[in-house]
């Protein structure tokens, strides 16, 4: 009878045939002694070998934790994401990076913290809250949380660390969500709405090994001011649908 599943890992990879052999070696140390986890990594229509090593990766070195999800053509991070969790067999949901820049652990470490808390706070939601951050990042950073929480009327912190860990109630309640870098933020403002408490844990960053960011990451200025420049339309899309929903 096979184990079932309580938590299922999503890790959208796009271009990342460099990093995937480090990936799946860090999540398989972290998941040493663990059981019922999934890890889904969704090859997100890359243009180099990421499928292909995700594959043989998985082959030679027996991750039975592990499995491959497949998008022919990439349609954003929010569709490799949402993939993912479409094939996901856990009671409890999330998803991380592909970059390394946060430990695979911080998973296990949010995990932990929510079968602890969920026994208090049945609709909840565990996010990561980084740390030892240059200034550039953070003043990015704090800027769209205050304009998100200010047009949203939700207060929110973090919109875009990793990891994020909800139980599949809330997936269920997605709809249709964004399918760009606004899911993030299209994810927590539901949670807010719909009554979950939300807990951070700290996350540290490192270096990316290799690879380029690919929206979020990185210290590089136009990278963050296009990712800016699309939450901001997103933000009032969302205020709009809501407003319309609850019928203002």
């Amino acid at each position: 009878m096979k184990e079932p599943i309580l938590l299922s890992i999503v890790v959208p990879c796009y271009n990342e045939e460099k990093n995937i052999p480090f990936v799946l070696k860090h999540f398989a140390g972290a998941l040493t002694g663990e059981g019922g986890i999934e890890l889904i990594l969704v090859d997100n229509g890359s243009g180099d070998q990421t499928g292909k090593i995700i594959e043989q990766e998985i082959a030679a070195n027996h991750y039975g934790f592990a499995r491959k999800v497949t998008v022919k053509k990439n349609q954003g991070y929010g569709f490799g994401i949402l993939s993912g969790l479409r094939g996901a067999h856990g009671m409890c949901l999330s998803w991380t990076h592909a970059d390394l820049q946060t430990d695979p652990a911080d998973v296990l470490r949010a995990y932990q913290l929510y079968t602890e808390l969920s026994k208090t706070y049945p609709l909840l939601l565990i996010k990561g809250s980084r740390k030892n951050r240059k200034l550039l990042e953070r003043f990015f950073s704090f800027g769209m949380q205050l304009l998100s929480s200010l047009s949203l009327g939700v207060w929110l912190t973090e919109v875009n660390a990793q990891p994020k860990l909800f139980p599949r109630s809330l997936y269920e309640k997605m709809g249709h969500p964004p399918e760009d870098f606004s899911l993030d933020l299209y994810l927590l403002v539901l949670a807010k709405k719909a009554g979950y408490r939300i807990f951070s844990i700290p996350v540290y960053f490192k270096k990316r090994l290799h690879g380029e960011a690919k929206g979020g990451g990185g210290s590089n200025f136009k990278v963050r001011w296009n990712l800016v420049q699309r939450t901001w339309r997103y933000i009032f899309r969302l205020k709009s649908h809501m407003a319309r929903k609850a019928g203002i």
